[in-house]
């Protein structure tokens, strides 16, 4: 049975938690519960839900503040920067989360503690958990250290580039989910883009989003390369 050191890992994320039980289920990968072990009951899944959404209301008030004369959509861009999976991920890689959390020997030999949803989610569970054990504003200053005060490097949005390019050319895009594999806590979706209702690419990846991203990334390949790109 996986143990957890919990003055070590609050040591390492720089926070404290009243009730170490919060900790422990934001740790908790869903496969975990396959093993049945006392005290196990619940996984960080329903953290993740509340962590998405103290995330998202922290990082408006952020940017909002910080960016007072910024128009809707800009701050919807930066937004989307700071709380997209890619950058999660990223944030928790450096937190070292995936070395923390308790999954089965299934999980962990397919690579669980390296996969990005699986590390991204930990992360908004580690908030939510944080937010239920020591509040609002306790929560939003880590958020702050770990996320907001941090120079990000900008990711390409490939689904926004692609946009632009359809308005230009008046080409209508469409995103399809085709395939779902693998069990609930590991799907793989794979997803056809079409133009003007004609399959141009198809994309994979652990969300749907990063799926479109990369049938998205994936057509504009193309295009560029018969110099359609402008």
């Amino acid at each position: 049975m996986q143990s957890l050191n919990y003055k070590q890992i609050q040591s390492d994320l720089g926070i404290r938690f009243k009730k170490r039980s919060y900790l422990k289920r934001a740790l908790t990968h869903s496969s975990y519960l396959q093993v049945q072990h006392r005290g196990f009951d619940r996984s960080n899944e329903t953290l993740e839900f509340l962590g998405d959404a103290v995330l998202e209301l922290v990082t408006r008030e952020y940017l909002l503040n910080k960016y007072p004369d910024a128009d809707e959509g800009h701050l919807s861009e930066l937004k989307k920067m700071y709380t997209s999976t890619q950058v999660l991920f990223r944030i928790g890689k450096q937190l070292k989360l995936g070395k923390f959390m308790l999954m089965n020997r299934g999980e962990e030999s397919t690579g669980g503690r390296s996969r990005q949803s699986t590390i991204a989610a930990c992360v908004e569970a580690i908030i939510g958990a944080l937010y239920l054990d020591r509040g609002i504003t306790y929560t939003a200053k880590f958020i702050k250290r770990i996320l907001l005060e941090k120079k990000l490097v900008r990711h390409k949005d490939h689904k926004s580039q692609l946009n632009r390019w359809a308005m230009q050319h008046r080409v209508s895009l469409s995103y399809r989910v085709v395939k779902e594999e693998g069990p609930p806590h590991r799907k793989i979706f794979h997803v056809d883009l079409f133009t003007n209702k004609k399959k141009v690419s198809q994309g994979r990846g652990e969300t749907k989003k990063l799926a479109e991203q990369k049938a998205a990334q994936s057509f504009l390949r193309s295009i560029k390369a018969k110099n359609l790109l402008k």
